[in-house]
């Protein structure tokens, strides 16, 4: 039989060992650490590597990287195995390509223009009338043919715009036809287009037609001579 020993323990002991027990058991239990934090840094440290090992191997293929493309794009930034993005197109070409597919907006059918009729050519009278004795005419002005001037033209000009201006007037070629027509030579007048009013039935009717005011202030003439053409002076 096995002795034992019934002596008390020494009370300073017995304390520590009651003190010790009293922590055990007010100490809350112990968590098993957690080992994702581990997991996270090896799993960090895969991909680290994985990236430098592509891009030596990038460079080591392709060379430094180079300036941007005319995408914008660097070659370093293209992932491996990836396509790059597309380019987007130019402005210039969305613009042109966006006003040709534009149609044009429908307009409305024009009127025509009406093409203006040019006034009809005043009568200025005959280039050579007849006059018979009693009828008188005077004198507005007179162009000679070989003045160095288109002696017709101005002489039915003027008459055209006496005309338009209210006053009877005609123009006539005379060329020695008219012995009543004469120079102070009392010759006939050749070759001489002759702007005049009438005729008239006498010689103060066509002078008084002439100096008339309505006259005057289409063409100013103080002389006024007037004349037979049919009889000859004398």
């Amino acid at each position: 039989m096995t002795p034992v020993d019934h002596r008390r323990p020494h009370a300073r002991v017995a304390r520590r060992q009651q003190k010790a027990a009293a922590r055990r058991d007010d100490a809350p239990p112990r968590r098993p650490r957690k080992v994702q934090r581990s997991h996270s840094a090896v799993g960090a440290a895969i991909v680290a590597a994985a990236a430098l090992v592509a891009v030596f191997g990038f460079i080591l293929t392709n060379g430094s990287p180079s300036a941007p493309t005319d995408d914008g794009l660097r070659l370093g930034d293209v992932p491996a195995g990836g396509a790059a993005a597309p380019a987007a197109p130019a402005a210039g070409d969305d613009a042109s390509t966006t006003k040709a597919d534009r149609k044009p907006p429908a307009t409305s059918t024009a009127p025509k223009a009406v093409p203006k009729t040019s006034a009809p050519p005043v009568n200025t009278g005959a280039e050579s009338p007849a006059f018979k004795r009693g009828q008188w005419i005077v004198q507005i002005d007179k162009y000679p043919t070989d003045a160095g001037m288109d002696a017709d033209q101005v002489a039915k000009a003027l008459a055209a715009r006496l005309i338009k201006a209210g006053v009877p007037a005609k123009a006539m070629l005379v060329n020695g036809q008219y012995p009543g027509i004469a120079n102070s030579a009392m010759e006939p007048v050749t070759n001489t287009w002759l702007v005049y009013l009438g005729p008239g039935t006498s010689s103060e009717q066509m002078l008084n037609l002439c100096s008339a005011p309505k006259t005057q202030r289409a063409y100013q003439n103080s002389a006024c001579p007037t004349y037979e053409p049919a009889a000859a002076p004398g």
